[in-house]
């Protein structure tokens, strides 16, 4: 299970969770979505 590291709650994946950026300019990809928090990268989440 992942989860944001900011409040612990459990990542919701779909969409925005893939291995490609989301932008030529962000590098960084996205995990999935904290509900609170929104979109998240692999360093603001806890667990696999």
């Amino acid at each position: 299970m992942v989860q944001c590291a900011r409040c612990g709650a459990e990542l919701e994946d779909g969409l925005f969770a893939t291995d490609r950026r989301q932008c030529c300019l962000n590098a960084t990809p996205i995990v999935g979505a904290c509900p609170r928090h929104g979109p998240l990268g692999p360093h603001q989440v806890t667990g696999e």
